[in-house]
């Protein structure tokens, strides 16, 4: 059951954060202060927010199909429970500079610097996050 739910997370994970996420949320929802040529503060959270929730609402929807297809023993906590973890980190992840702290503080500075490292350190935490979200959805 772990890898049913594990390959349903991570294809939602790349189709929502993909191709559901609008060029504005993904350019305005890293930035945790205001910036004189960006989005304030109030517009950053609310991208981030909006793209969290649709995000999520792909995810819970496309485990609920598999869940019913598959006839999955998976209880409502377990799915609330990951589904929850899974929201709350990737809004953590998604403000950017969690991303770039973590790569400092593992030696990956230079990588830091550029967009590509970050974008891969980035997706990397995703998925071991959604790891931890399978198995809360499996094991509760």
């Amino acid at each position: 059951m772990f890898a049913a739910v594990f390959a349903v997370l991570f294809a939602s994970h790349v189709w929502a954060d993909h191709c559901w996420q609008t060029d504005r949320w993904a350019a305005a929802k890293g930035r945790p202060e205001p910036d004189a040529d960006g989005p304030t503060a109030a517009e950053s959270w609310r991208a981030l927010l909006a793209h969290v929730a649709v995000y999520h609402l792909v995810m819970a929807l496309m485990l609920g199909v598999t869940t019913l297809l598959l006839d999955l023993p998976i209880g409502w906590s377990g799915a609330a429970a990951g589904i929850a973890f899974s929201a709350v980190t990737h809004g953590f992840w998604d403000r950017r500079w969690p991303v770039k702290t973590w790569m400092i503080l593992t030696g990956s500075g230079e990588f830091a610097k550029n967009p590509q490292g970050r974008y891969s350190v980035d997706q990397a935490q995703h998925v071991f996050c959604l790891w931890v979200a399978a198995l809360l959805i499996t094991l509760v």
